[in-house]
Formats: C-alpha cells, sequence, structure tokens
C-alpha cells in the first residue's frame, strides 16, 4: 500500500511551500526518520521526514516548484517505481493519429506565362483612405431602433450592436446614445491621462519570501487590528544592577531577558493582553510563549519562548540566546517561531528611544522598547541622574481598552524598577 508525501503545514501561516531539493531518489530504500526532502516555507527551510518505511516509487514535484500545503508530492511503498511521473508530456505537434495517411502528390504547377494573366487580375485598386462606417443593428433587431435613432447613429458613428436599450423590449432610444457617448468621452479621457510619473529611475528587486511575508502580515494587521498605544517611562537602575551581579556570577543577562521575565509576571495578572481575539469569542491561552523580534540581513524571525511562566531568568535567558542563534544560522524550526502569545521588539542598542510595533496575529498586543538613557530625574525632591527606558504597548482594542493597557504597564514597570521580585 502506497502512502503519500504532501507538502506539510509548517505554521499557522503557511499557505504554500517550495521543494528545494529532494534528499532520496527514486527506487531508494526510505526508512522511518529518514529526511526525504527540503522545503522552504516563508520563514525558513526545513527537512522533511519520512513517516513511514519503504521505497519511494513516484516523484510529483519537482526542485524549485511552488505547491499549496497538502499537495501530493510523491509516494512511498513498496511497488514498482513509477518513472512516468516526473518525464514531461509528449508535446502535441509531435504527436502523429494513428491512421494518418500522406497526402497523394500532386503534380507540379506549371508556370503561366505573362501574357495568360487577365486584365483585371493586374489592374491595381484605389487605396482605401478611410475605414467603413459602422454597421447599425442587424435589419433583424430593425425594430429595437426607430428611422430617426439609426440615422443619429449612423452620423455620430455608434455601432447600435453596442447600445444598451432602456426603453420597452430593449428599444434603442436618444438617451441612450447620448449616453453611449458620455460614456466615451470618459473612457477617452481616463486614456488620455499621462502615467504617473516617476521621481527617480530604479530598478526593480523581486521581494524574497521571507520579505513577502513580511509584507503580507503587517498589512494584514494593520488593516483588520483596531491599534491603540500605551507609552511608560522606567527607571532601570536598579534592573542594570541585577544584570551586573548576574555577570559577575558567571550567569550573563541581558536587558531583554530580564524584560521578558518581566512581561510574563504581569501578563500572568493581566491575561487579556496575552490573548487572542476572534469572531466567537476571546481566546485565553494557557502559557505565557513570548516571541522575541530577531533582526537578519533580509527581515526578521520571532523566534519563541514557551511556556515563559515556568522559567526562571537563568533558563530565560539561556533559550532566548539559542533560539536567536539559530534564527541568525538559519537553523531554526518552524516550530520555534510559532505559538506565540506575545511578541518584545527591542530597538534600544540602535539607540531608539521609542517606536510604535505592529500587532502580529493572531497575538493581542506587542511591546516596543526603546534604549536606557541618561536622563535627569527627580526622587524624594532631589534631582539627580536616571536611567530611564521607554517602552510602548500596542493592542488590540477589540481586545481590551486604555485603562487595562495602561494598568499592564504600571505593573510591568513595577517588576522592572523593583527586580527582586523576579528572583522570588
Amino acid at each position: 500500500m502506497a502512502t503519500e508525501i504532501t507538502m506539510p503545514k509548517l505554521s499557522d501561516t503557511m499557505t504554500e511551500g517550495r521543494l528545494v531539493a529532494w534528499k532520496k531518489s527514486l527506487g531508494d530504500r526510505v526508512e522511518r526518520g529518514d529526511v526525504i526532502a527540503e522545503v522552504e516555507t516563508d520563514k525558513a527551510t526545513m527537512e522533511l521526514e519520512a513517516f513511514v518505511a519503504g521505497v519511494l516509487t513516484e516523484i510529483r514535484v519537482k526542485p524549485g516548484e511552488m505547491v499549496p500545503v497538502g499537495t501530493v508530492i510523491g509516494m512511498v511503498g513498496e511497488g514498482d517505481v513509477q518513472p512516468a511521473t516526473v518525464s514531461a508530456p509528449p508535446s502535441e505537434a509531435t504527436a502523429v493519429p494513428e491512421n494518418w495517411q500522406p497526402s497523394p502528390e500532386l503534380p507540379p504547377a506549371e508556370p503561366m506565362a505573362a501574357g495568360d494573366v487577365p486584365e483585371r487580375l493586374i489592374e491595381v485598386p484605389p487605396e482605401v483612405t478611410s475605414s467603413p462606417e459602422p454597421l447599425p443593428r442587424s435589419v433583424d433587431d430593425g425594430e429595437k431602433a426607430s428611422p430617426l435613432v439609426r440615422r443619429l447613429a449612423r452620423e455620430k458613428g455608434i455601432d447600435l450592436r453596442e447600445v444598451e436599450g432602456s426603453g420597452p423590449a430593449g428599444r434603442i432610444l436618444q438617451d441612450d446614445l447620448e449616453g453611449f457617448l458620455g460614456k466615451q468621452v470618459m473612457v477617452e479621457e481616463e486614456a488620455s491621462k499621462p502615467e504617473p510619473s516617476i521621481a527617480a529611475a530604479g530598478v526593480a528587486q523581486p521581494l524574497s519570501r521571507m520579505r513577502a511575508a513580511i509584507a503580507r502580515t503587517v498589512a494584514e494587521a494593520w488593516r483588520t487590528i483596531p491599534h491603540f498605544t500605551v507609552t511608560v517611562a522606567i527607571d532601570m537602575g536598579e534592573a542594570e544592577e541585577v544584570r551586573r551581579e548576574f555577570k559577575e556570577a558567571g550567569s550573563p543577562l541581558s536587558i531583554n531577558d530580564l524584560i521578558v521575565k518581566a512581561c510574563a509576571l504581569a501578563l500572568a495578572k493581566f491575561p487579556l493582553a496575552n490573548a487572542s481575539y476572534t469572531a466567537d469569542g476571546i481566546i485565553f491561552h494557557e502559557g505565557i510563549n513570548i516571541g522575541i523580534a530577531v533582526s537578519l540581513d533580509d527581515g526578521l524571525l520571532v523566534p519563541v519562548i514557551q511556556g515563559c511562566q515556568r522559567l526562571s531568568l537563568k533558563e530565560i535567558a539561556a533559550r532566548s540566546k539559542e533560539l536567536a542563534e539559530r534564527a541568525r544560522s538559519g537553523r531554526i524550526s518552524e516550530r520555534e517561531l510559532s505559538g506565540g502569545t506575545f511578541t518584545i521588539s527591542n530597538l534600544g542598542m540602535y539607540g531608539v528611544e521609542e517606536f510604535m510595533a505592529v500587532i502580529h496575529p493572531p497575538q493581542g498586543a506587542i511591546l516596543a522598547v526603546g534604549a536606557i538613557m541618561d536622563e535627569v530625574v527627580v526622587r524624594e525632591g532631589q534631582v539627580t541622574a536616571g536611567r530611564r527606558m521607554r517602552v510602548t504597548l500596542s493592542a488590540d482594542h477589540r481586545l481590551l481598552d486604555g485603562a487595562y493597557g495602561a494598568k499592564f504597564l504600571a505593573e510591568l514597570k513595577h517588576i522592572l524598577e523593583n527586580p527582586v521580585t523576579m528572583l522570588v
């Protein structure tokens, strides 16, 4: 019994995939777990493993082809190899019917003497300088237009066959002619408009699959999700001190690791920020799975740290580092890119003070993190130097309101300004 090999759905957003290469040839023995092909999704290139043992008996999709999810790309079985599935069909131009017979040869025609050519055949007709007038409706349709309408149509060069009548039984009236002429004028004016000028000459470059996927996702998010934003400034002095202590103890942390942990604690208290909106209602996710945006040369990936509510700071730091390295090296799996319930986008390392991020569907919120800046602050009536960081929450207004978003940020601010709460 043969088993179908189909293009797998490797993420929630995947609708099609490209077969990069076959790792097995026709007739090769395949064991369960063997890599049989490489598949490119909109995010990464993945290895496709066999789920059954047998022989690769059929290949239906060639390397480089793009096919929808679920398409059968090959077969594994115990039967004979079917090479016909990968060979091109014979060209129609070379197909010859079985009962075809060559036509009998005709005797060659004798050349005609110049004098034998009739005079009327060598006369040159006068050159036609204008096209014939458009014909009115046929005699059968004569009842559809009065003689006056037919005469006006001839004078104005209107083909009555192109005019839709508004009178009884589709009869064409004078108003129909005027309306038809008005439409023609509008079409001609539209056609005569100059094409929009291009400010500067450039070379069009096709989108990479990653850039095309990003374009689709952010366009859908901006079109379908009613965003609102809330911003708060956070004193990061104590958090930086905790980071130094961990580093001295041989367990380096990043500021982003602290933010991930703080978000996990805040999301546990404000679950709407960790939820998803659907037409059937609000989905409250059991796990807090936080995505961390990782910048690449041709776009970005968002690996997901699963179950952040159960992880310590050290575990979050280790998992974050591992996922970021796998994303940059191209070794990230679709599973590690899926299932996020909340996302953090940090541009602080580029000196960005604050910004707004676009929500990643089907999530309901995203946190945009700016740089930690030296600022003058007032503490207990005393002016002093401080280390401030601004974060902006973009949230789905269908899920939560401004006050709820503000309370979430207030909790996040409290945790980061009192980082001992993350160590308990």
